[in-house]
Parts: C-alpha cells; sequence; structure tokens
C-alpha cells in the first residue's frame, strides 16, 4: 500500500522532470523526507514523495524502488521523472535533466561499473518502462543473492536491467548528480554536490533489521 503525503506542483517550471521519492513508514526515514521536500521547495521542483508500508527489512525495502517507480511511471505518464532516494539533499538544480533525451540516466561512482541508483532519471518512454518492468523480474528472482555471489542490491538488479534492454538509451550522469557523503568527497575532492546522498543505509540499515551499530564502513 502506498500513500502519497508530500505533493507540491509549479506548473511554470514544467521543463524540470517531476522528482519522485518514497519512505518507509515508522522509520527514520520519515524525518529525511522532510529535509528532501524543503530542499526541492526551495529550487522550485515539483515532487510527489510517498510513504510506504516497511517491507521487512532494509534490502525489501530497497528493491522495492522498482515498484515505486513502475507505479509513478503510470501515474505521470507524460512527465519525465527524476527519482531521489529520500535521504538526500537538492543542493543545486540539476539543469542537465531539462529537457533531456535520453530513456534513462545515472552515475557509476567514480567511473567505476558500479551504478548508484539514488539519482535516477527516467525519460517517460516505452524503453524506460521496459527497463522498469526487467528490473522489477530480476529482483523478484534475485531477492537476496545475485549468481556471482553478490548481494541483490537494487542498483546492481537495476544495471541488470539495463543491460538487457539494447534500445535503452542510457547516458552517465556527472559525479555530483549522485554526491554520497564520505565516498565522493574521498575520491572527488573539491567536487561541490549538485544532489547530496548522506548515506542514510549506512546509518539507518542495521535499526531497520533489528540489529546494533552503523552498517557499511
Amino acid at each position: 500500500m502506498m500513500e502519497i503525503l508530500h505533493r507540491k506542483s509549479w506548473e511554470s517550471n514544467i521543463q524540470h522532470p517531476l522528482v519522485i521519492a518514497y519512505y518507509t513508514i515508522n522509520t527514520p526515514y520519515e524525518a529525511e523526507a522532510e529535509v528532501l521536500k524543503i530542499s526541492l521547495e526551495s529550487l522550485g521542483y515539483s515532487y510527489v514523495i510517498c510513504a510506504v508500508a516497511n517491507q521487512g527489512s532494509w534490502q525489501k525495502n530497497t528493491q522495492y524502488k522498482s515498484l515505486f517507480i513502475e507505479r509513478m511511471l503510470e501515474d505521470y505518464s507524460n512527465r519525465a521523472l527524476l527519482y531521489i532516494d529520500v535521504d538526500a539533499i537538492m543542493v543545486q538544480a540539476p539543469i542537465l535533466l531539462d529537457n533531456l533525451d535520453a530513456d534513462i540516466a545515472a552515475v557509476h561512482f567514480n567511473n567505476s561499473k558500479e551504478l548508484l541508483s539514488g539519482t535516477i532519471f527516467f525519460g517517460g518512454t516505452l524503453a524506460s518502462r521496459e527497463v522498469v518492468s526487467e528490473w522489477i523480474s530480476i529482483n523478484e528472482k534475485y531477492p537476496e543473492i545475485l549468481p556471482d555471489g553478490r548481494l541483490a542490491w537494487d542498483q546492481r538488479t537495476l544495471e541488470m536491467a539495463i543491460k538487457s534492454i539494447e534500445h535503452c538509451s542510457f547516458i552517465e550522469l556527472p559525479q555530483n548528480y549522485t554526491w554520497v557523503t564520505e565516498l565522493t568527497q574521498k575520491e572527488c575532492p573539491g567536487l561541490a554536490p549538485v544532489i547530496l546522498h548522506a548515506r542514510g543505509a549506512k546509518k539507518f540499515k542495521n535499526l531497520i533489521d533489528g540489529k546494533d551499530g552503523y552498517a557499511f564502513d
């Protein structure tokens, strides 16, 4: 079940993609949503932020991302969409995305093979919807572990989905469109964030999974 709790629209800025995000009820991500909302309003971006039920684990909550985006692509089929993790802050307007001609656009961390799914542009095209449909299927097939033994994080299953749709037009975004606290500032010193991601997973993953301490390094 999904409930839209925050919506704001500026029709004069229709050239901007519509920002979409979600958070799980009764988790610390509720407070993060308020911060994201303020940053979007300060820069004049329309947004839809939804509350969803806790799926039972951090892994399941993150894999819900594909289902959420599928719903948004259906509900706002006439708009380009910009998905942002709810623990992010829009620091500067991501102007490269205005009227961007692409099916999907995102960042690979420090030009590596690791796709980052905290900021994802969807062109609202048939190919973008095909990718999301395939993403859902891959998540269902590999809910925990990928065939190569890696954890089935949502960004990894999204990368698999993008590669499976040969006619998908993918554009690589600059590193500061998914600027990650501790990580990007270490690898790319001096780079100013456009969309800053606060690594909520590090702070909240173990809490949601009923464990102690921070997750990840």
